[in-house]
């Protein structure tokens, strides 16, 4: 039996036919874009849609999105995810399906669903996060001491994107007046580079890290797109195992990427970074201020407290003196009256005695008296050289260090502060050597 033959228009519109009535509704598909072919002149979009298994591409068609549709979903789409439509990302679409005898089959696009990329987006970052835990890395850099003065900063971001900008006028105007040295690595923030990008500055800061305090990493301007690069597990392992604090300031609102995760700390723009650095300096000097106003106090309180305590001596060592000397006076006294008793007794017994050496005796007595004066001045001149005061008086000076007399300058060091005491007034030194 021979079949009737039929041109090639007419079998085509056959095959459209049965397609048209076989698919008549709207469905949703999810698939990957493989490439995202735009038409400038026409407004249309031409998306090659593929779906994988393991890397393997097990399914394979095209799309098209008309100008009439494109512009609001790519706008819906980017407002909601953060990110612009583009070649990678796994996506829920909403299609018709389109079979012309000349352009063959395609799914006509009418939406997609932006919750779709969002859960995918989430699964993504979830993932990346639960493989730096189990590899204790998600706090590591949170862990690092942040430097009390943080001037000598690292910068990755782009030259001429307005967040770095806007960092470096907010750290240059402020009010404090503090001074930062501020180096610039320059990266791709956006679009496929960029994870290339900013690791390969991360070890170009690292090859001079000690010159460094902190590493800032910012975005910032224009639209929140792009994102996605952020949510990267070889950045944020860079970040993690980074030596010195990282900041990040990415600029976007949503929810934290991984690099603003694991990063020590993570603000919401380049400004805010810029803030907060400049809000630690300003905890260092008020802490700073606090500390020298209360030094001052406890010096003031130190001086006071020994310049009464130098007092109390002196008030001490004169009335020890005093009653030395009154000692001294009644023992003399006795042997003076002794020494008078036992004369006249010895004149009564031995008055013939006497009247032949008067000239003798009254040279003892004489001598006597004299040696025993002298012996009386030379403990008043002893018991004066023992006061403080007379010793201040003379020329000599008492240092204190910390409260206490310094006797060995070997217990000095370059730098300590001194406090020494005149006979009139008291001087504050430092230690040169």
């Amino acid at each position: 039996m021979t079949m009737e033959a039929i041109t090639l228009k007419e079998f085509l519109s056959n095959i459209k036919d049965v397609l048209e009535d076989s698919f008549p509704l709207h469905y949703r598909v999810t698939a990957e874009i493989a490439r995202l072919n735009f038409n400038p002149s026409s407004g249309h979009c031409y998306p090659t849609l593929v779906e994988k298994e393991e890397e393997t591409v097990v399914a394979r068609t095209d799309g098209v999105i008309w100008k009439t549709r494109f512009d609001d979903i790519n706008k819906r789409f980017r407002d909601a995810t953060g990110q612009e439509l583009k070649e990678g990302l796994k996506v829920l679409l909403v299609v018709e399906v389109l079979y012309h005898e000349v352009y063959g089959f395609k799914l006509g696009i009418v939406d997609i669903d932006p919750s779709y990329t969002l859960g995918e987006f989430a699964l993504h970052r979830k993932k990346i996060l639960a493989q730096l835990e189990k590899e204790g890395l998600l706090d590591k850099n949170k862990q690092l001491l942040f430097p009390l003065v943080p001037q000598r900063i690292a910068v990755i971001s782009s030259a001429s994107a307005a967040g770095y900008e806007d960092f470096v006028n907010t750290l240059e105007n402020n009010p404090y007046g503090y001074r930062m040295a501020v180096t610039l690595f320059p990266s791709y923030m956006q679009g496929e580079q960029t994870e290339r990008s900013i690791l390969e500055s991360m070890q170009k800061c690292l090859a001079k890290i000690r010159d460094y305090d902190v590493l800032v990493i910012i975005r910032g301007g224009g639209d929140q797109v792009d994102l996605h690069a952020f949510d990267n597990y070889k950045i944020g392992r860079a970040i993690a195992l980074y030596p010195i604090p990282v900041l990040t300031g990415i600029g976007h609102r949503r929810d934290e990427t991984v690099t603003e995760i694991v990063a020590h700390r993570g603000l919401i723009s380049p400004t805010a970074v810029a803030q907060f650095i400049i809000g630690r300096m300003r905890d260092f000097e008020e802490r700073l201020d606090g500390s020298g106003k209360h030094l001052v106090y406890a010096a003031e309180n130190t001086l006071t407290a020994r310049i009464n305590a130098v007092k109390e001596f002196s008030r001490h060592i004169t009335l020890v003196t005093k009653f030395f000397l009154q000692q001294s006076r009644g023992h003399f006294g006795e042997i003076v009256s002794d020494f008078h008793n036992n004369v006249t007794r010895n004149t009564a017994n031995k008055e013939s005695f006497l009247k032949q050496y008067p000239v003798s005796i009254a040279s003892a007595i004489q001598s006597y008296l004299k040696v025993h004066l002298n012996k009386l001045d030379r403990q008043q001149d002893v018991i004066e050289m023992l006061n403080p005061l007379q010793v201040l008086k003379r020329g000599y000076s008492i240092t204190f260090h910390n409260g206490r007399v310094v006797k060995d300058a070997g217990d000095i060091h370059s730098g300590d502060r001194l406090t020494t005491r005149l006979y009139k007034g008291i001087l504050n030194s430092t230690a040169e050597k």
